[in-house]
């Protein structure tokens, strides 16, 4: 192999590249980019909705019991108050624990009327206070995209039995 030219041929022919391959590795690696991005978008969009839906529900959790608890006790457990709970002290209760553990979202108020049909031996009856709450989440990453915000809803109930048979102490 003392021949230059047959060295030069065989560089030359090393160094060439086949045609048509150029860049293919750059657009799988773009592209494999491309679609880790789109799943991490989804999951922080996912997140942030499952954390408000989860954050409203504990907030009508929270304002059910507040309402059930704002109750005259000594007179729906004694028998004088009426049968069912009084709907504006109910929604004042919600009202208050709204502005203070959830002002961002929207909670409503309603009371429903007794429970038929005897729960246990020294219940008589049941009103169900019922909350439902809204709160709209706005997508970290799909507002980027002019994607409207998502509306998130939750419901809660919470009772207040009103017992027969019991002496005032």
């Amino acid at each position: 192999m003392t021949d230059p030219g047959l060295r030069l041929r065989l560089r030359l022919r090393l160094q060439r590249r086949p045609r048509g391959e150029g860049g293919t590795i750059l657009l799988l690696t773009l592209g494999y980019v491309v679609i880790a991005l789109g799943l991490v978008a989804v999951v922080v969009d996912a997140s942030a909705v499952f954390l408000a839906r989860r954050a409203l529900a504990s907030a009508c959790d929270g304002a059910s019991l507040a309402g059930a608890q704002s109750v005259d006790v000594p007179g729906v457990y004694h028998g004088a108050a009426s049968t069912t709970l009084p709907l504006a002290q109910v929604q004042g209760a919600v009202a208050r624990y709204q502005a203070e553990a959830a002002p961002d979202s929207a909670l409503t108020a309603s009371v429903s009327g007794s429970v038929s049909g005897n729960v246990s031996g020294n219940v008589s009856g049941a009103d169900r206070i019922v909350v439902t709450g809204s709160r709209t989440v706005t997508l970290p990453v799909s507002r980027l995209l002019g994607i409207a915000p998502v509306t998130v809803r939750a419901r809660a109930e919470a009772s207040s039995d009103r017992l027969t048979g019991l002496t005032s102490p």
